[in-house]
């Protein structure tokens, strides 16, 4: 072999495994793009939806503290349900619970439908129905690692 011949021989190795690489980028860019969206859609959504989750609980928060028929207003069906099954009509049950006094500046974190939302006094789980947030579990302690939130007022 010529050193011209060995020269285009080992030239050319190079080039085709550069122009292989080039062709699997986008097919790897595809591959990984659920992955991606997968990621994306499990961490906390922040914008619009993130306020307007804070905005519920901060209403939520400030009802129970002094109109008891709108705070109700403000629960899931689930858990006025359950709130009722076990204590009575809403409106006299949900000041029976001692929930904390709560206000913001609030934090959340909304994952599709549903939003943990973190006040000064307490931790509110929220989620979206067509009617807007309504809140599902309320007087919400951190019960620790690996442990479930201990709530004071939670649906079914």
């Amino acid at each position: 072999m010529s050193d011209e011949e060995i020269w285009s021989s080992a030239d050319a190795r190079p080039r085709a495994t550069n122009d292989a690489r080039r062709a699997r980028r986008p097919l790897l860019g595809l591959l990984l793009l659920p992955v991606v969206l997968l990621l994306a859609g499990c961490s906390g959504q922040g914008g619009a939806e993130s306020q307007n989750a804070v905005d519920a609980a901060l209403r939520f928060a400030t009802a129970v503290q002094g109109d008891a028929g709108t705070a109700c207003d403000l629960l899931a069906p689930g858990t006025r349900q359950e709130l009722e099954d076990q204590d009575g009509p809403c409106p006299t049950a949900l000041p029976d619970q001692n929930l904390p006094r709560a206000s913001g500046p609030g934090e959340a974190e909304v994952y599709g439908k549903d939003a943990i939302v973190r006040l000064s006094g307490d931790t509110i789980f929220l989620a979206r129905f067509d009617e807007g947030w309504r809140v599902t579990a309320a007087g919400c302690v951190d019960a620790g690692k690996d442990k479930p939130y201990s709530c004071s007022v939670k649906g079914n």
